[in-house]
Order: structure tokens, then C-alpha cells, then sequence
């Protein structure tokens, strides 16, 4: 019954890998089309290296949680599924902006590796790529095994892995043809509802750790109708796909809401082309409250 808490992980692993192998497609394929597929063994070089690297950062990750107990756990949970939150919603929102010319990016990116020393170049892109996604998945997958369980989270990350590579081998032949802003749009939706998820869950244990009062009323209490734990089903696959809470605080709840207004106002910033709308008030907002100068975001405009 608690294998459902896979579902999620195994599509978060499905989406990370089929985005790093349409990447890797990409660079393949352009490597072939410029007549240089002697290259090749380099991107694998980088892209085995980053595959490891992205495997220690997740067990680092798993590790520390066992060292710590109590308020310590509690933080460093709390923190480090901000962080993942904050990652991942930065690179989904970016490839909505970036993805009608990633391709042309990553181009851009591959000849300006060929005019230096090509075996690094190609290594150190490949590599980069590739442990991108690898440390967006760990994180992810981390914040999302709080939700349901480290087991559930490896088991469902590794098949969706392996899906991923059986389906990306097909694609690298046929990457140039694939929509890839539509498949981004689609797998993206998915992404930012589990980090809404996961930032309630985040601002919940940092709640429970400092002991803040404001807003530690229980909005609703349906433990006993209706759990988010294994003895639940339907509670427990909506805890790890949409951060279902049986027991939320106001303050959880405030945030989760937050969250999605949030989101959807970069969102429309940047499909209208207005995103300075949203990010100017952002940076007058982290000037007051820490007294620093940003420059403005040209890129974002």
C-alpha cells in the first residue's frame, strides 16, 4: 500500500532524465552534424562523471539527515527542501523562458567549446549538464522522501531513471524533431506543484523547530477521517505529489498559498514580457530588509 509514495519520485526521475538525455541528444547530434562524432567518447566521459558526482550529493544528503536528531534535523530538513524548492522552481520558470532556444544554446555553448581544447571542453559541458539535472533530482527527491519515505524515494527516482534511459537512447536519433518547449510546459506543471508542496512541508518543520507562535493554529484537523500516512492511500499519494497535510498550520497553509501567488506572478511576468513588474518590487522588498544594492536583471527582461 505505501508504494504509492514511488509514483512521485519515479515521475520526478523520469522528467530529470529525460531532460539531461534530450541535452546530451542535442550535443551528440550536433556533434555528428558538424562532422565530428570522433568526440563523442568525451561527452560520455563527462557525462559518467557527473552521473557519480550527483549519486554522492544525494547520499551526503541521506547521511546527514542521520547524523541529525531532533531540532537539528528539523533544521536542516527544513532548509535544505527550501533550497531544492528555490533551485528548482528557478530552472523550471527559466526553461519556460529558455526552451524555444535551448537548442541554439546549447550550440552556442558545444563551438565554444571546440575553439578551446576540445576533450575538456566537451568533458567539462557534458559534465555540467548532466550534474545539473543529477543535483536538482537529488535535491527533489530528497525534499520528496521527506514527504513519504528515503526508500520510496530512491526505489521510485531509480526506476524513473531507467525508464528515462530506455526512452532517452530512442530519442537521441529523433531529438532535433522534438517539441521540446511543449515538453518542458507539461513535466514543468508537475515540478511546481510537488515544490509547493514541499515549501509548506519546509516552513512546517522550521515552524516546529524555533517553536514559532504565529500562526501555530491548526487550520483543520482530518487525522482521523482522512491521514496522510501509509495507512491511507489516497492521503498518502496526494502528501507526496501535492504536500497534502492532514494536520496543517495557518502559517503552513499561509505559505503554500503564497507559494502559487508567487509563482503565478513571475509565471504571467514572463509570458507577458513584463517579469520586471514582479522582480522590481522583489528587489526594493530585499533592499529594505537588508539594506544592499541589486543590479537590475537585464537577462530576465
Amino acid at each position: 500500500m505505501a508504494a504509492v509514495g514511488i509514483i512521485p519520485n519515479l515521475i520526478i526521475g523520469l522528467r530529470e532524465g529525460i531532460e539531461a538525455a534530450l541535452i546530451i541528444g542535442i550535443i551528440l547530434g550536433y556533434l555528428v552534424k558538424i562532422e565530428r562524432g570522433s568526440l563523442k567518447r568525451y561527452v560520455y566521459f563527462g557525462t559518467a562523471g557527473a552521473m557519480g558526482v550527483s549519486a554522492g550529493v544525494a547520499a551526503v544528503l541521506v547521511l546527514m539527515t542521520i547524523e541529525f536528531e531532533g531540532f537539528g534535523e528539523q533544521v536542516f530538513e527544513g532548509v535544505a527542501m527550501l533550497v531544492a524548492v528555490a533551485v528548482l522552481t528557478s530552472m523550471v520558470l527559466w526553461m519556460m523562458k529558455a526552451s524555444r532556444s535551448i537548442k541554439v544554446h546549447v550550440q552556442q555553448r558545444i563551438d565554444a567549446a571546440l575553439r578551446g581544447q576540445q576533450a575538456f571542453g566537451l568533458v567539462l559541458l557534458s559534465f555540467v549538464v548532466i550534474l545539473r539535472e543529477g543535483v536538482e533530482t537529488a535535491l527533489f527527491v530528497f525534499g520528496a522522501g521527506r514527504l513519504t519515505s528515503p526508500f520510496e524515494a530512491i526505489i521510485g527516482v531509480a526506476v524513473g531513471l531507467l525508464v528515462a534511459g530506455i526512452i532517452g537512447v530512442g530519442l537521441i536519433r529523433v531529438s532535433w524533431r522534438i517539441n521540446l518547449k511543449r515538453f518542458f510546459q507539461v513535466t514543468s506543471v508537475f515540478l511546481v506543484v510537488i515544490a509547493a508542496g514541499l515549501f509548506a512541508h519546509a516552513v512546517h518543520e522550521l515552524q516546529e523547530a524555533f517553536k514559532w507562535s504565529l500562526g501555530s493554529a491548526m487550520l483543520y484537523n482530518l487525522t482521523s477521517s482522512f491521514p496522510d500516512d501509509a495507512s491511507n492511500v489516497a492521503g498518502y499519494l496526494l502528501r507526496g505529489i501535492v504536500g497534502y497535510s492532514a494536520a496543517p498550520t495557518l502559517l503552513e497553509s499561509s505559505a503554500y498559498v503564497a507559494y502559487w501567488i508567487v509563482v503565478g506572478l513571475v509565471y504571467l511576468g514572463i509570458r507577458s514580457g513584463k517579469i520586471t513588474a514582479v522582480s522590481e518590487p522583489l528587489r526594493r522588498a530585499w533592499r529594505a530588509l537588508f539594506g544592499r544594492k541589486t543590479q537590475p536583471q537585464a537577462d530576465l527582461e
